[in-house]
């Protein structure tokens, strides 16, 4: 880069964070987060405007080092053979955390820049008393010294270049790190420990998912369209080594690494060894998230989201260029299928990209834009829908305007696509999700006249890592199985007492594996056992197979969601939980007393077994825990957080420039229904699908769906 390239891109830069300040920190809508600065005292100040341009060179040249030099120690574990396992628990987990080679070239440059501003708190800071908040205040307004070991170019070439699927997580309240820039708190409950013990009783206890149905009848299409809609707006990656190669921070039976084989990038979730006292500690494999970077100053950790905070199916089409180009056909603008309008498979090296499996058994292995497309048959089958409704598009599209090039008609496709998802997203689903008073509000904001701030335009950390992540509460160990003839049809009123008591699939069994839905004929039997089938209710118990058990082994035989989903919260700095119910709820929560408005009392008895404080409670934890609000599935705080979100993306979506694309379309007015009848076998469908169907909802006619929209 040229001297006077980098001078435009360091004043674009600018000005783009001088516009940011003055336009504030969020679109004005319903849910606002507000927290008074940091002000430095006047001593604090002169120490750090005292701080010299040697010790900033310096700082930069021993984080550069840092980094560069990991590449021995990563060699050396290699050497010892600590690397994941092909199906073992940890490829499953970092199937779902797995990030592209533009993230990891964005990772490095961002812990460089973290390293140094660590030296700068070690050195300065600490050693002459200026507190944390300060030092990371005002290090976050001081800009990289050009010239020392090339950071500053790498930095600006970063924001010339496009960034294609690497955003920063914004946050609603301040970063909350015991270093003020990046250790994770240390003094808190195991989140192991929280998971099994204080959530689920005992370590041993397991729900099976059919004692804890939902009482509003809520089926499992919420579970799967909220985990759709999350793989669309929240990607955290984990971190990788030099060479792109997964870490591993477990042995390969799942106890503890000996310190010297952990990778620096390693918090694994360590657990007592329940039947020995004096044998090694358990171990589920935590890598913390990727970094990225927002503006090229030092300051504290900021994490990568790698999706888009655009509701533009981007989970399907693919989060980068290169990743929608290995979905596409390059044909009449359709995306690629395999047989019967399944997925297209993943083949060769791809394999264990997308499936946890192994050996290299002949089994389907299904691909898509996002890796965790195979996280459950659920998900299979919603990415399957999108793509079937894709190529109907490009079909139509083709009839009507034949003389149309493949990437007009692949535009045109996506834009319909795109439209119909989103229209279902803000018209039904989200009013199951926050009640139909709160999603109407949102809906009926004002269109700002005005550019939006750069740094709305993404994802908050506790949307992330904790909101949107509340349907695992609701997902069962089991899809059950309607029994024949009924396959593609769906049951009214005592529809799930004509489910079967043998499974379709077993949560645990079909995780990140795709031989559930190899064959067409099994979507739409599929589908008619989700649309049937009540959810667990929204609270802090979650179904076996998404949590531990210990009474066939003596370490853990799978992933614990909920126990990953507390280190992740910690891992990204998040607040406790009270601090965004004050926000929320505008008033103070000092003592377990004051939550008796929000969360049960035997609930309260669970978290009080396990924080020493009620400060001490994790977002996630706390949120799941809240009582849903009359008409809503979540509770307040998580109403907040995900209502500021969606609040921000209705407000985006209103100011995108339209696309040069336009033509005729016979589509009128869509919803989930005549998605689900116009890509499926299925004979009829609940009006509203993300409720058992019943007397006040009632079964509408495929055929009399698909009428309509001709």
């Amino acid at each position: 880069m040229t001297r006077m390239t980098r001078n435009i891109v360091t004043m674009m830069l600018s000005a783009v964070f001088v516009i940011s300040f003055l336009f504030g920190t969020g679109v004005e809508g319903l849910f606002e987060f507000k927290t008074e600065p940091v002000h430095p005292s006047r001593a604090e100040l002169r120490t750090l405007r005292a701080i010299s341009k040697a010790n900033y060179d310096l700082a930069v040249e021993m984080g550069v080092n840092s980094i560069d030099n990991l590449q021995n120690l990563e060699n050396n574990l290699s050497s010892r053979g600590i690397n994941v396992q092909n199906g073992s628990i940890s490829h499953k987990q970092l199937i779902e955390t797995h990030p592209d080679e533009k993230a990891q070239q964005t990772n490095s440059l961002a812990r460089k820049i973290l390293k140094s501003s660590l030296y700068i708190y070690n050195t300065e800071c600490i050693q002459k008393g200026v507190s944390r908040e300060s030092c990371a205040q005002f290090l976050s307004t001081k800009s990289i010294p050009e010239g020392t070991k090339g950071l500053m170019d790498e930095c600006l070439d970063f924001f010339s270049t496009h960034k294609d699927g690497n955003n920063v997580f914004r946050r609603l309240l301040p970063s909350n790190y015991k270093d003020g820039f990046y250790q994770m708190e240390d003094k808190l409950p195991s989140p192991r420990e929280i998971s099994n013990s204080a959530l689920h009783g005992t370590v041993a206890s397991s729900n099976d998912g059919n004692n804890h149905e939902d009482s509003h009848s809520k089926n499992l299409a919420l579970v799967q369209w909220t985990q759709f809609i999350e793989h669309d707006l929240s990607k955290p990656v984990a971190s990788s080594s030099q060479d792109g190669q997964q870490i591993e921070c477990c042995d390969a039976d799942n106890y503890a690494h000996i310190p010297r084989n952990l990778h620096p990038d390693c918090a694994p979730l360590i657990g007592v060894n329940l039947f020995s006292k004096y044998g090694k500690e358990t171990c589920l494999n935590y890598v913390r998230s990727a970094l990225s970077i927002e503006k090229c100053t030092f300051g504290p950790a900021q994490q990568l989201n790698q999706a888009t905070g655009y509701l533009d199916l981007s989970q399907l089409y693919g989060f980068t260029r290169r990743s929608q180009s290995s979905m596409r056909t390059f044909s009449n603008g359709k995306l690629k299928s395999s047989n019967g309008g399944l997925l297209p498979l993943a083949e060769g090296d791809k394999r264990n990209l997308y499936c946890a499996l192994k050996s290299d058994a002949n089994e389907t292995c299904f691909m898509a834009g996002d890796t965790r497309v195979n996280s459950n048959p659920y998900s299979i089958i919603l990415y399957t829908i999108f793509l079937r409704s894709h190529n109907q598009f490009a079909e139509e599209i083709k009839t009507r305007n034949p003389d149309w090039t493949d990437e007009t008609m692949f535009r045109a496709a996506k834009k319909l696509n795109v439209q119909l998802y989103r229209e279902i997203v803000f018209e039904e689903w989200l009013p199951v999700v926050l009640g139909q008073k709160i999603s109407a509000s949102i809906n009926a904001e004002p269109i700002l006249r005005r550019a939006n701030n750069l740094r709305d335009l993404e994802v908050s950390n506790e949307f992330a890592v904790a909101a949107i992540r509340f349907y695992f509460s609701m997902m069962p160990n089991v899809l059950q199985r309607m029994p024949s003839p009924m396959n593609n049809e769906i049951n009214s009123e005592d529809a799930m007492s004509k489910l079967s008591a043998s499974a379709l699939f077993e949560l645990m069994e079909a995780s990140f594996r795709s031989e559930a839905l190899d064959q067409p004929s099994k979507l739409n039997e599929f589908l008619a056992s989700l649309l049937n089938q009540r959810a667990l209710r929204m609270d802090a118990t979650y179904a076996g197979d998404l949590i531990e058990e210990f009474t066939k082994a003596r370490v853990p035989s799978r992933p614990n969601v909920l126990a990953f989903d507390i280190q992740r919260g910690r891992d990204h700095g998040l607040q406790g939980y009270v601090k965004y119910l004050e926000q929320c709820e505008g008033r103070p929560i000092t003592t377990w007393d004051d939550l008796n408005h929000y969360i049960a009392p035997a609930e309260i008895t669970k978290l009080k077994s396990v924080y020493e404080h009620v400060s001490n409670v994790d977002l996630i934890v706390g949120g799941i825990s809240e009582i849903p609000a009359n008409g809503s599935t979540v509770g307040p705080t998580f109403t907040c957080i995900l209502g500021e979100q969606f609040s921000k993306i209705r407000q985006w979506h209103h100011n995108l420039v339209a696309d040069p694309v336009s033509f005729e379309s016979k589509l009128k007015k869509v919803t989930a229904a005549k998605l689900m009848c116009a890509n499926s076998g299925l004979k009829e469908v609940p009006k509203n699908i993300f409720y058992i169907a019943s007397n006040t909802n009632p079964l509408v006619p495929c055929d009399e769906l698909l009428k309509s929209s001709n």
